[in-house]
């Protein structure tokens, strides 16, 4: 189930990558990720209203203009979320978690890293807590990491500057699963099959969203390929 089968995804002749370390301590990275408040409000280049941003930056016709002046097609904001909803939270949650696991591979607890974070984890990383002596060695190589995964992702369509606020807006907006299936149970193999959760983002999501959205599952199917592990158990 760890490979990758949607029609979206172009992973054909990509060959895997170094193998990461999978001890990650995922509980407290999903506290951070849902706890950390975005700070791109706080940057005169990014949108203040990320909601109205991401309603805006894409494609609309007259359907979608009557379907956002709809109060159904809200995206929840409240505790009570259902599964699917949750489903497209933990879609965003998994290719931020593999993002970072793949640039900081060699670090087995990544609390407070988030993806707006990257550049200033990888100067604190690479500086000794002690004397702050840098090793340029290690920053070189953790910043070329991580500009050749944005240079793959970005052949998928995406954009450093849209979607990591976009996957966590997603996240804050629509939670993460609670629970957990085995991967080998009916509901585990349907959570980790591309086509299952493209159809999951077609029909729960707004169609505002199925653009990005459909953008962050093909990027999460593409590192499915280069780890060959589970899209969402892993």
């Amino acid at each position: 189930q760890g490979r990758c089968f949607l029609s979206v995804c172009s992973t054909s002749g990509t060959e895997p990558l170094t193998q990461w370390q999978s001890t990650f301590d995922e509980k407290q990275f999903r506290k951070d990720l849902q706890q950390t408040k975005p700070k791109w409000e706080h940057r005169s280049s990014s949108p203040i209203d990320f909601k109205s941003f991401i309603q805006s930056s894409l494609h609309t016709d007259a359907d979608e203009t009557a379907e956002r002046q709809s109060p159904n097609t809200d995206v929840p904001l409240d505790s009570k979320v259902s599964a699917p909803d949750r489903l497209l939270g933990e879609i965003c949650y998994q290719l931020d978690r593999r993002i970072l696991s793949y640039i900081f591979q060699g670090h087995t607890r990544l609390y407070g890293f988030i993806m707006a974070n990257i550049p200033n984890k990888i100067i604190e990383v690479s500086t000794h807590p002690l004397t702050g002596k840098v090793d340029q060695g290690y920053q070189l190589h953790l910043t070329q990491r991580h500009a050749e995964l944005m240079e793959r992702l970005s052949q998928l369509g995406y954009k450093e500057a849209l979607h990591p606020p976009f996957t966590e807006f997603i996240v804050n907006s629509y939670g993460i699963l609670t629970e957990r299936s085995s991967q080998h149970s009916t509901q585990g193999m349907d959570y980790n099959n591309p086509d299952f959760l493209k159809k999951v983002i077609m029909t729960t999501a707004p169609r505002k969203l199925h653009k990005d959205l459909l953008v962050v599952l093909t990027c999460l199917c593409m590192m499915a390929e280069m780890d060959r592990k589970p899209l969402l158990f892993w």
